[in-house]
């Protein structure tokens, strides 16, 4: 099943070759999620943000970032890295403006994933 709270949510994501080992770590794992509980129980946002997010941003001395945060770190990494601006709508899920780039650009997965790669 696909969910998204928005359409814009349902796309293909490239995963970075760089964290590709945590998501065959996660697969192997005997859960119908990627992301499972210890017992086996899907990983459920308040998990993750009450329970890592947290504690990690608090011993960071960053508790006023957000997991959505990573969003625009991603991005203004994206943008630095020289990676076109099409390229990024795509991985990121923006719709924009500018109609002709976004709808009627179709960017292939290894372009993503050099882009995602760049970073």
């Amino acid at each position: 099943m696909r969910e998204s709270k928005t359409d814009a949510g349902i796309r293909e994501v490239p995963i970075a070759e760089k964290i590709v080992p945590f998501f065959e770590y996660w697969m192997q794992q005997d859960c119908d999620n990627l992301i499972c509980t210890p017992d086996g129980k899907p990983f459920e946002y308040r998990n993750y943000y009450d329970s890592y997010w947290t504690p990690l941003m608090k011993d960071l001395s960053l508790s006023e970032y957000t997991p959505h945060c990573t969003r625009h770190t991603c991005i203004s990494l994206l943008t630095e890295a020289g990676v076109d601006e099409r390229i990024i709508q795509q991985i990121v899920g923006h719709k924009g403006q500018n109609v002709t780039q976004v709808v009627y650009t179709h960017l292939e997965l290894p372009i993503k994933l050099d882009a995602i790669n760049s970073i």
